[in-house]
C-alpha cells in the first residue's frame, strides 16, 4: 500500500487510488464537478487540478493514481 503526503498530512491508500478518492476518503475538500464514485472518469472540467511535488505541470486529481512517496498539495 502506497504512502503520500497531502497537504500535508501523510496517508496510507490501497493501490490503484486516485488523488480525489484518497482526498475524499480522508475528508480533505478538493473542488470537482465531473467526478463521482460511482461513474466513470471523464476528466473534462479540470476543476481538480493539484500540484504534484517534482511535476513541472499540474495534475487532475481524479484521474492521477497515486504512487508511492507522492506529494501533492
Amino acid at each position: 500500500m502506497p504512502k503520500c503526503t497531502i497537504n500535508g498530512q501523510e496517508i496510507e491508500v490501497k493501490e490503484g487510488t486516485t488523488i480525489i478518492e484518497a482526498m475524499h476518503h480522508n475528508n480533505q475538500k478538493i473542488a470537482h464537478y465531473c467526478w463521482h464514485p460511482g461513474l466513470s472518469i471523464a476528466g473534462v472540467c479540470r476543476l481538480c487540478m493539484v500540484e504534484v511535488e517534482g511535476n513541472p505541470r499540474i495534475q487532475i486529481a481524479c484521474n492521477t493514481t497515486i504512487t508511492e512517496g507522492m506529494k501533492i498539495n
